[in-house]
């Protein structure tokens, strides 16, 4: 059996410029993780705009030219409009009710599993004692989330400045 091994054309002495991204990514995520939300449902409501902007134009190019009027392009439109500016003007609303779905359902789990805490006792201390240590930290995790920050997107924030220092480092042994 023979093994053909092909170069995928990315030198390996590239500098890992996503990496960097990635690391700069997660700084704002695990210190600012509100902003990065909020900034993110503003993009996406710009980009729901224009589109409901392009289907307005597409509707009177379509009415104009065939003298025909199509009112599923412009409900679109309309639609796409509202739903656009309702998403830019209501980005942290949406980012804060993100954050606080976030902290209520950590809190239920962890209350669930302190509810299932003590069935693991008769069978097993050691699962019953994690059992609660996971509960209690979940608890505090949520309530984290609800009133700071929300703690997913700072965990995530905290594992890409991770993956990025790892992929840096390994980078640079590399040219050793």
């Amino acid at each position: 059996m023979k093994v053909t091994v092909l170069n995928s054309g990315k030198k390996s002495d590239d500098f890992p410029i996503s990496s960097i991204l990635l690391f700069i990514l997660g700084l704002f995520l695990a210190f600012n993780s509100g902003g990065v939300l909020s900034a993110l449902f503003i993009f996406l409501g710009i980009i729901i705009s224009v589109y409901g902007i392009y289907k307005f134009i597409r509707f009177y190019q379509i009415k104009n030219q065939f003298h025909f009027e199509d009112s599923r392009i412009l409900m679109s439109a309309i639609t796409s409009l509202i739903i656009g500016i309702l998403t830019i003007l209501l980005a942290s609303f949406l980012t804060n009710a993100i954050q606080i779905i976030t902290g209520i359902w950590l809190i239920v789990s962890g209350l669930n599993k302190l509810g299932t805490a003590p069935y693991y006792k008769s069978s097993s201390n050691r699962y019953y004692t994690i059992t609660l240590i996971v509960s209690v930290l979940l608890i505090l995790l949520g309530i984290y989330s609800i009133f700071a920050e929300n703690v997913v997107f700072v965990l995530l924030g905290i594992l890409l400045i991770i993956y990025s220092v790892i992929d840096i480092l390994n980078y640079l042994l590399k040219k050793k």
